[in-house]
């Protein structure tokens, strides 16, 4: 085909190619946003309720659209990152530091998760140290909180005891229910609080947090950047007093080949949506302010996120 003449103006070349149904393919905003997989954690848990809150102000934006995915927390969400199931994970960045994707970076920090180790109000259980002998669940196969949860033992030196605790992994609900019933003597989860599942448990079975910052010198010297001093609030679960805990980060990651349009547009819902991304019954420090969000260490921001960021922020 040869060149337009150079007679032809701007506006002709356009008018032509619109009557050929040439603009159409050639237009920005022809096609809908295409669907982003999101690597979510399981059913009652924060990773899904974060995710489904997020997909919802990703709709009402136009500009994307995410797909929240049940999963088995972090550890899976990672390996689903590494393998391109997923355009999107979230993840503790305990979990996220041991990552073997070496692209691996992060859209922002969105929220703090609270290490929770639960027992009955009933079971004589006050401290890490009386898990000796017991029954734990450790959380879901592959979850993050399993991960911590199993750093935690090892720090407080019940793992390498022939008394210490039998640890098994459970889903949420399973560990709930059998948290009840007395099959197992206590679940560690980690996610907001409170967290709908154990929340509900507390609803008919008197429930205790255990405080797990006596290991949380010795964590440090092994992971120095991934946990943090913090309190579950009074009133959660039951509980009259606020409990000492671990605090982890928890972070929205993606890899360093998502679209920068993309990117930009999640930067864009993480701070303009903020307050509806938090679920409205959360207790506690919540992210989503400006210092936090990038504040994704272990993991580099994606370079879109940091430009997006610093053209919002200055």
């Amino acid at each position: 085909m040869s060149a337009p003449s150079a007679g032809l103006t701007r506006r002709a070349v356009l008018t032509g190619l619109a009557g050929t149904g040439l603009l159409a393919l050639a237009g920005c905003d022809v096609a809908p946003p295409a669907t982003l997989d999101v690597g979510c954690g399981e059913d009652g848990g924060s990773y899904l309720e974060f995710g489904r809150l997020l997909a919802e102000a990703a709709q009402r934006s136009g500009r994307l659209r995410l797909r929240p995915l049940v999963t088995e927390g972090s550890v899976e969400n990672l390996s689903l990152l590494d393998a391109d199931r997923v355009a999107l994970a979230l993840s503790l960045a305990d979990s996220a530091a041991g990552s073997p994707t070496s692209d691996l970076v992060a859209v922002g920090r969105v929220y703090q998760n609270y290490l929770q180790c639960v027992v009955r109000a009933d079971s004589g259980i006050r401290t890490l140290g009386d898990l000796s002998g017991r029954v734990v669940s450790l959380g879901a196969p592959g979850s993050g909180a399993a991960a911590t949860a199993r750093r935690v033992l090892a720090a407080a030196g019940l793992l390498a005891v022939p008394d210490g605790p039998v640890v098994v992994e459970r889903l949420l609900g399973e560990a709930a229910t059998q948290l009840r019933t007395g099959a197992i003597d206590a679940l560690f989860w980690s996610g907001g609080v409170p967290t709908p599942q154990i929340a509900a448990l507390s609803g008919t079975t008197a429930l205790r947090v255990l405080d797990t910052t006596t290991v949380l010198p010795r964590l440090r010297e092994q992971y120095p950047e991934a946990y943090i001093a913090t309190a579950i609030p009074a009133g959660v679960y039951g509980g009259e007093e606020p409990v000492a805990t671990i605090g982890i980060a928890n972070l929205l990651l993606a890899r360093s080949s998502l679209n920068d349009d993309a990117v930009a547009a999640l930067v864009d819902i993480l701070i303009d949506d903020a307050r509806a991304l938090v679920p409205p019954d959360a207790a506690g420090v919540q992210y989503l302010t400006p210092a936090s969000l990038i504040d994704t260490v272990p993991v580099p921001l994606h370079p879109a996120a940091a430009r997006r960021y610093r053209e919002r922020y200055g």
